[in-house]
């Protein structure tokens, strides 16, 4: 999952290339059940946007970990 979370990081900061910008912008749109199909081909970044929904400090670790 860290090349997932590298290009989370990325697209946070707004240096993500295009696919992936639209990939997390549609991450972050999606319901429950949009999210699942995503899961199914992205099972990574989707966790990482789950992650940073809903487990606090996620984002402040990944800053750290990734500089």
């Amino acid at each position: 999952m860290e090349k997932a979370e590298i290009e989370f990081v990325h697209f946070m900061r707004g240096t993500s290339g295009s696919f992936k910008s639209n990939l997390f912008q549609t991450i972050f749109s999606a319901d429950l059940d949009n999210m699942r199909k995503l899961s199914l081909g992205f099972p990574n970044e989707v966790e990482v946007v789950h992650r940073y929904q809903n487990e606090e400090g996620y984002w402040q670790k990944l800053e750290k970990k990734i500089g």
